[in-house]
């Protein structure tokens, strides 16, 4: 799987249109309204398989992790998850 993303540019926090992409093929498109700004909190991770970080909201009571094989992510090699 592989994303792209074209900012609009002209500052912080502009949008762009994002792809998605999935053995080569285009598989979405869309918008981003805005970005943030500056930074994310130094303990944010980018989690592959699950998330490890708090739920945005209580609220929330969906699964946090999810069963399959990673083949490959854009220029890592991954192990099975």
């Amino acid at each position: 799987m592989r994303r792209e993303f074209a900012y609009d540019g002209g500052g912080l926090a502009k949008g762009g249109a994002v792809t998605l992409f999935l053995d080569g093929g285009k598989t979405g498109e869309g918008r981003v309204g805005t970005t943030v700004p500056l930074i994310f909190s130094a303990d944010e991770t980018a989690d592959v398989g699950q998330d490890t970080a708090p739920p945005v909201s209580d609220d929330y009571q969906g699964e946090r992790r999810r069963n399959g094989k990673a083949l490959h992510v854009q220029g890592f090699p991954v192990a099975d998850l």
